[in-house]
């Protein structure tokens, strides 16, 4: 009797392992993030290679972090103007947060499209998104990139202004991460 229960227990041991050092989670601490703004005759980026984030191929969750001040235009005022039409003070991190909608195959070393939703979150506010990209295997990693449009003003936030000239409310984002294995 005590036989069978050590061998239940070494199979159930074996089991609960194998699921634990099979759990397929990727991050990046260095994720490059950018977003392009437009205006008459004129458009800037705002770049940041700061974004941290996570994709756990197992339950298929999704996570995105990036600090607002990471984010750099070029130009130091328009910076600070930025940091203050987001309120940074009050609102210092853009996250997302979702699920992946299409299947990974992480031995496939094709460029898979997939989809991906959940809540982005800017200024304090959070709104449903669906974002399109692509995830490859390179080396046992994956690199993510991903791009998609937002209008500032869903956020709450006005459009700013050079002298009389406004920027447009569309917004292109784009982000390009190497995810490594955790």
């Amino acid at each position: 009797m005590t036989f069978t229960k050590g061998v239940y227990l070494s199979i159930l041991f074996l089991l609960v392992s194998i699921n634990f050092t099979n759990a397929q989670t990727y991050s990046t601490k260095k994720g490059h993030a950018q977003f392009k703004a437009q205006m008459p005759l004129n458009s800037y980026t705002g770049n940041s290679d700061k974004l941290v984030g996570a994709i756990n191929l197992d339950t298929k969750k999704v996570k995105f972090v990036l600090r607002v001040k990471t984010i750099k235009t070029g130009i130091n005022k328009r910076d600070k103007d930025m940091y203050k039409l987001i309120d940074v003070k009050e609102h210092p991190e853009i996250t997302f947060e979702g699920v992946l909608i299409d299947d990974f195959d992480p031995n496939s070393k094709e460029k898979q499209k997939i989809r991906v939703k959940g809540e982005f979150t800017l200024a304090g506010v959070s709104r449903t998104v669906t974002i399109e990209g692509t995830l490859q295997n390179v080396e046992n990693n994956i690199h993510l990139q991903a791009s998609w449009s937002l209008l500032i003003t869903d956020y709450g936030l006005e459009q700013p202004s050079i002298a009389v000239v406004e920027v447009e409310d569309e917004h292109d984002l784009t982000i390009n991460a190497l995810l490594k294995e955790e």
